[in-house]
């Protein structure tokens, strides 16, 4: 079966404006498809030209888990475009499907392209939005919480939100208790039909740019609340690409990285209103200038996790309350984080000693770089997880743990004694003109030189 061409159709709000259903039309050279997916606010989202135009980049945005189905090489939708509208799209697709593209071994070329065209046009947008106020998106995990801990330090007005598959919500909601905030969920429900439709022959599958989805939702509950700021906690490694494919950098994270932060920012800015700001709190941090932050804020230490396995759906499948032995990023979070407690609290978070687990040592030999095997993930880098570990082999931690025997062996340590600085704060961010210097100057403070 071999796509023809994919149709952004409609959107349609509920009667009671908080949910929008968005439609697509699926065309294949044997069949056609009807796909309709919904995202549901909390409260009642106002028919004003903010969110009319917040509507139609989710419409944009929502069909790409769609039509990298069947990469048709057609596209159509009902709204006027120009060239840099056009622009950001194509980048967004091309950028945001690479580790897809890496996945089925397929060229950026077969990618369908957006073009400057006439349609429907919508009001311009003007919104007197609070930038004393703040969104921040949650996800459970350490980032968040570093970046809801630093805009608290700063008084900003906050509130949470979270993107929920159905009811999944994972540890946000424990996390946003002991942060002292309130939480708002946007659900999102999926066509149940593509579960069938990724089964058929041809079909393809693989990662889309989630955090573009989240980011424009983010938007759509600020413009209604009246914030100003919508923030998210991505760190300086996930601009980092993991793996090159057809000549091109590929980045799991692409859509948390700085160079997707600050073509939204311009997107958000010349298509949908200039007074709303999204933006990382955490930019300028390496995951272990996170991990050193965060470990100053034990009361989240019974709740956070850097996991899927909460999201299954069944109970039973999950190896552990917050943490898995399947996943790369529960190995990555427990190696950044040991330098900076005690044995003691890594068994009481983590409920195990993850470097004594045989099993693992593929996965930590990836982890590490050193094996062909790519971890495309959000974890830390080589570099930053090797200075973890030579600072436990400094320090005579978990000596005789069957990972850290295996980086002994592996010659790892050998210049122990020469143990230099890897970088926890780097230049490089995003804030908005308002905060920035506050931000900044508070992240610098709690950053340690030295471990």
């Amino acid at each position: 079966m071999v796509g023809t061409s994919f149709t952004f159709n409609s959107t349609q709000w509920s009667d009671d404006r908080r949910m929008c259903t968005f439609t697509y039309d699926l065309h294949t050279d044997e069949q056609q498809f009807t796909l309709n997916e919904t995202i549901t606010f909390p409260e009642e989202m106002h028919d004003t030209p903010l969110v009319q135009r917040l509507t139609r980049a989710l419409h944009l945005a929502l069909g790409i888990s769609y039509y990298k189905s069947f990469v048709s090489p057609r596209i159509s939708h009902p709204y006027a475009m120009d060239d840099s509208e056009a622009a950001f799209w194509n980048s967004v697709y091309v950028n945001g499907l690479g580790e897809f593209l890496l996945k089925n071994n397929l060229n950026a070329d077969v990618l369908a392209r957006f073009e400057a065209q006439d349609g429907i046009t919508l009001p311009d947008a003007t919104a007197k939005l609070d930038v004393s106020k703040a969104l921040l998106g949650i996800g459970g995990g350490k980032d968040s919480i570093v970046a809801g801990e630093l805009l608290k330090s700063l008084d900003i007005d906050l509130t949470g939100f979270v993107l929920a598959t159905g009811e999944q919500r994972g540890q946000t909601e424990s996390v946003a208790r002991v942060m002292g905030i309130d939480l708002h969920a946007i659900e999102r429900r999926i066509d149940r039909q593509i579960i069938e439709i990724n089964t058929l022959e041809g079909a393809y599958n693989g990662h889309v740019p989630i955090s573009l989805i989240f980011a424009l939702c983010g938007c759509m509950l600020a413009a209604q609340s009246g914030s100003g700021n919508v923030v998210v906690a991505n760190e300086a490694s996930a601009s980092l690409p993991q793996a090159m494919h057809d000549g091109q950098p590929i980045n799991h994270q692409w859509s948390k990285s700085l160079e997707f932060e600050r073509l939204f920012q311009e997107f958000i800015t010349t298509q949908i209103a200039n007074d709303l700001h999204y933006f990382s709190a955490i930019r300028p941090l390496t995951s272990l200038g996170v991990m050193q932050i965060f470990s100053e804020y034990k009361q989240y230490f019974d709740v956070f996790t850097s996991d899927n396995s909460l999201f299954k759906l069944e109970p039973g499948e999950r190896d552990h309350p917050r943490w898995s032995l399947d996943s790369p990023k529960s190995l990555s979070s427990y190696i950044l984080l040991a330098p900076f407690v005690s044995d003691d609290e890594l068994i009481h978070i983590f409920g195990r000693n993850f470097l004594d687990e045989d099993r693992l040592q593929e996965l930590f030999i990836s982890l590490l770089g050193r094996s062909s095997r790519q971890v495309l993930d959000c974890v830390g880098t080589p570099d930053e997880l090797l200075f973890s570990l030579q600072l436990l082999e400094r320090d005579g931690r978990f000596t005789d743990s069957a990972l850290m025997k295996r980086a002994r062996d592996e010659g790892l340590f050998k210049d122990i004694s020469k143990v230099g600085m890897q970088p926890k704060l780097l230049d490089e961010q995003a804030f908005p003109e308002s905060i920035a210097d506050a931000l900044t100057q508070r992240i610098e403070n709690m950053v340690e030189n030295d471990v």
